[in-house]
Order: C-alpha cells, then structure tokens, then sequence
C-alpha cells in the first residue's frame, strides 16, 4: 500500500475545495462569466422584489453596477433549486440604516432543497443597525438540504462582538442536511465566523480571519445549548486572527443517541487566538478527530493547542498536528474524558505542559515530540490506565514525564519506550517523576541533564520499573518498599568490590527498602557465602551482611527482588 503524505492530502483538499467553489471572476456582469440567470438585478428593489417571487429552479444574478445594495429586510429562498450568483465583489448587499437584518436566509418559512449561493458579497453595517436587533448572519441556513455556499464574501455582521447572539458569518441550524460550505471569504465576523449544527456538511478552503469567537465551529450556540453537528468535515481552511475565540472547535450538550463524527483535519491556524481546536462548556461530545492541522499562536493568551475539557468526551482524537508557541499547554485533556488519544503530534514551545492528561482515563499519548515546553513535557494528573509510549521530550524546563494523584487510588499507567533529553533546564527534575502507584515504567531512554533519570517521589508506591537505561551518574532514585525494580541500565542494586573485613563479613545497604527479603546473589565471594543476615529498618528490609570463608575478600553482591 502506498502511503500518502499529510502535504499531498492537504493539497488535494484545498484544490478539492477551490476546484469546487469555482468563485466568480472576469468582470463584475455575472452574465458575461456563462451564468445562465432567469432575471437579473441591478437596483434594491429589483433585488427584494426577485426575492419576494422566487419560483422553483430559477437562478437571480446580481450585478455588482449599483453595489451596495441597501436591502430593507432579509432576502428569503424558500423555493427549490434556486441559484443564486453575484459578481464576487465585497459588500454587494449592505443592510440599510435601521433594517436590523442580515443578508439571506435559506429554508426559514419552508423546507426547500438544491439551493445554491455563489459570489455574493455582505457586509452587516452593524453600525446602523439596532442593539436590540439579534443573530443578523450574513448567510442563514434553517429548514433545507443539500445547499451549496461557494465564493461568497462576508464581513462585519451585526450585533457586533457578541457572544451568542451576535452576527455570524455563515450559520447552519440543526434542521439543515447537506450543506457545504466551500471557498468562502469571511472577516471581521460580528461573533462566528462559520457555524454549522448541520447533519452531513462539508467546511472546506474557507479563509476566516480577524474575528471575534470560534473562527469555525461544529456547533450552533443559541439560548445557552450547543446544537452539534453530526458528521462534518472541516477540511483545509486557513484561520486567524481572533479577539476571544478558538479558531474550531464543538460545545457540548445533552446527550443524544447517536451523534455521528466531527473531523477537523489538514487546516492551517496562525496570530491571536485561544486555542486552536476547542471542546468544551458543559455536557456530551463524542466521535471526535483533529488530524494533521499546523498552528501558531502569538502565545499572548494562556490558552492550550488543543483543549478537550467538556463534562462527558468519548472517542477523541488528536494525532499529526503542528502546534507551536502557545501561551498555555500543548494538549489539554481534562475532566470527563475517555477513550482518547494523543498522538504524532509535534508541540514547539508551550509556555507551560507539553501533553497534559488530568483526570481522564483510558487513554494514549504515543510518538508525540515535545520541545522547549516551559513546564513539564508530558504530565499526567490525577487521570487512570494512560499509556504514555514512543514520545521524545527535549529541553524542557522540568520534568520530562511526570505522573501524580492526589489519592492512593492506583494509576495503572504505562510510561514506556519514551526518550528524555535535556529535562529540569530550569529546576533539576527529574527525567521521570512518579508520585502515583500502580504503574509500570519500562524501556525508557533517559539522557541526564536536571535531576535523577527516575525518581519515585511521594505517594509513589507498588509501581514496577523495568529495563529502563539512563546515561549519567546515580539515575535511579527509586524508595518504596512495595516498588519492584529490575534490568535497568546501569544496573540497580548491584554491589561490587565489597571487602569481607577480619571476621569474614561484609555489610551491604540496598538501593531501596523492600517489603519482604529480596533474593540475592553472588560474584565473587572469596571461599564462599557462609551465611546471609538481613538487616531492617522499620517494617522493610533495608541491607544484609554477608559472611564469606576468607576474610579480606572481595565480594559482589546483586539485588532481585522477587
């Protein structure tokens, strides 16, 4: 099987979107760019009055001769297989002072299907318009299917800079099915750039910049309740530039049955925003992947990469993104979420966490590179059976993985196969730090540059390290009693030189205490073990001393323990 390259994909994603949208050019008559229109308008009562008549099929051109047209109420398509096509010109239809409308409205009195609006450009004229007036979107889809928005050009919607019930660029309401939503330019957005609570919808090769909320959101925020997308792409978008948003993103809700998938994948993110990819607020979201997207934040707001956080989160992916220079942690995985992973991503200067895992379970971090985090690289906090495997952390100022609780309820991670480099820059910690029991540490790759390689810190206990390998002097700190260490590199617990003194004994202190007698065994040991007597410190066994036939020998001691 070839495989293809993320570039490739997303080439062909945005020359799938920009091939689609096919946006309007050559001239501002849409008739002499082949549009076969049933009428043509060029006055503002032309326009409403084409609007107000739409039959079945019929295609109205816009000329752009006597832009902007100053319309008084909204512009209605409520009839099939209307076909809508402007010049491809800013500001073609601009709301009068007064009207408190936005532009038009697809499906709001009936149910209509095969709608498509091309080339048309809106501009909101928020400042003519009343407070009062609400939700006045440049582009409204409601009660239609199969609805196609290609070229078309949206700014400054009313109300202005307001959450909820401001002006979006384009929004799509639960009860709509097929809408795409292709090659669209949309800026300076009164709330929203893009939102779509749609059943199948496609969001693709838009460039949504310099707005105020989500640049592009799979879900519709009316009345404090998050109406969900259900199986939507958003494919191929550039986005930046936000006051108060993230740049995608999808709210919970209640919970319902079956909520199909959101993919957000191969979009490129840049300048001011929150995070790039958002689920949050309260209640469900499920079926969830955000695949091969690159963002920069300008790392003014402490605000993660991605963030997952809402109350209830199954199925979420997040693999082969580019995050770099966020105010706040790489990945965000927090409260309520289940069945995750996080992987292939590469994280470039977080001011904070690389990979943050707190109070999730059932998850993965795999193969992901974390480099020049301000805090830890990976860090998992009160979360439950993760799989920490084939990361590299480099260069961060504290731990490279670390894995806490605040309870003694076992963790039950697997930290495994990771390679550490340049850890604790700014305050010796260590390479691993494991305050948490229950866990198995194995087969890490650890480089000493802060503290030990491994430290088992409070509340660490019952874990099992195994075949770890560091490069540095005395790696291992490692102390609970219930703790079982074996195979590293250098080795742990192992005794050489001992010299048995004039009576033939010679005194070991273990490495760590153990909860009952490890099992010993021997290099040399001049004329033979005689007998072994194990020493304690409390209720573990801490040494032994061992006695040899010939005083003054050499003897070698190495520690098992179980």
């Amino acid at each position: 099987m070839v495989e293809l390259s993320r570039r490739r994909i997303l080439a062909g994603a945005l020359g799938l979107a920009l091939g689609v949208a096919r946006r309007p050019g050559g001239g501002n008559d849409p008739g002499a760019r082949g549009a076969v229109a049933d009428r043509v308008v060029s006055s503002t009562a032309e326009l409403e009055a084409a609007f107000d008549a739409l039959s079945p099929g019929e295609t109205v051109a816009i000329s752009a001769a006597n832009a902007p047209y100053r319309t008084t109420r909204w512009l209605d398509v409520d009839a099939d297989g209307v076909t809508v096509v402007g010049p491809g010109v800013a500001s073609l239809v601009k709301p009068a002072d007064g009207a408190n409308v936005g532009g038009i409205r697809i499906g709001h009195h009936d149910h209509c299907e095969n709608v498509a609006i091309r080339g048309v450009g809106f501009h909101g004229n928020p400042e003519g318009q009343r407070r009062s007036a609400k939700r006045c979107h440049g582009i409204l889809v409601r009660d239609a299917a199969d609805v196609s928005l290609s070229g078309n050009l949206v700014t400054r919607t009313h109300p202005y800079h307001e959450h909820g019930s401001g002006g979006s660029g384009v929004s799509a309401d639960r009860e709509s099915r097929d809408v795409r939503v292709v090659g669209n330019r949309v800026w300076d957005a009164g709330d929203r750039g893009i939102q779509v609570a749609s059943e199948r919808a496609l969001v693709a090769g838009n460039v949504v910049t310099d707005g105020f909320d989500r640049s592009i959101s799979c879900d519709v925020w009316r009345d404090g309740s998050h109406q969900q997308a259900r199986n939507v792409a958003v494919v191929g978008n550039v986005l930046g530039d936000n006051v108060e948003g993230s740049l995608t993103g999808v709210g919970g809700t209640a919970v319902q049955a079956d909520r199909g998938y959101v993919l957000v994948a191969n979009n490129v993110g840049f300048g001011r925003h929150k995070s790039f990819f958002h689920v949050g607020f309260d209640g469900s979201v499920r079926n969830v992947r955000v695949e091969g997207n690159v963002s920069v934040q300008d790392g003014v707001l402490d605000n993660a990469g991605v963030s997952v956080n809402a109350d209830r989160v199954t199925n979420v992916s997040v693999v082969d993104n580019d995050l770099s220079g966020y105010g706040g942690r790489g990945v965000n995985v927090e409260r309520g979420v289940s069945g995750f992973t996080v992987a292939g991503n590469r994280i470039d200067r977080p001011d904070s966490v690389g990979v943050r895992v707190a109070g999730a379970t059932d998850g993965t971090v795999e193969n992901n590179v974390v480099e020049r985090a301000g805090r830890a690289g990976i860090e998992l906090d009160d979360a439950r059976f993760v799989v920490v495997r084939g990361n590299r952390v480099r260069d961060v100022a504290r731990a490279g993985v670390v894995a806490t609780a605040s309870g003694r309820t076992p963790s039950n991670h697997e930290i495994s196969d990771n390679e550490i480099r340049g850890y604790g820059t700014a305050n010796g910690a260590p390479g691993v730090l494991v305050r948490t029991a229950g866990n198995v540490v194995r087969g890490n790759r650890i480089f000493q540059r802060g503290g030990p390689a491994i430290l088992e810190g409070p509340g660490g206990e019952r874990n099992r390290y195994g075949s770890n390998w560091a490069r540095g002097r005395s790696p291992w700190r490692i102390d609970h009693p219930g703790s079982v260490v074996t195979d590293h590199v250098p080795p742990f617990d192992v005794h050489r030189g001992l010299v048995a003194d004039a009576s033939g004994t010679a005194a070991v202190r273990f490495d760590k205490p153990y909860a009952r007698p490890p099992r010993l065994s021997f290099g040399r040991v001049g004329g033979g073990v005689r007998d072994v007597t194990y020493t304690t410190s409390g209720d573990a066994f801490d040494g032994a001393v061992v006695t040899v036939g010939s005083p003054g020998a050499a003897v070698d001691v190495f520690v098992d323990p179980f």
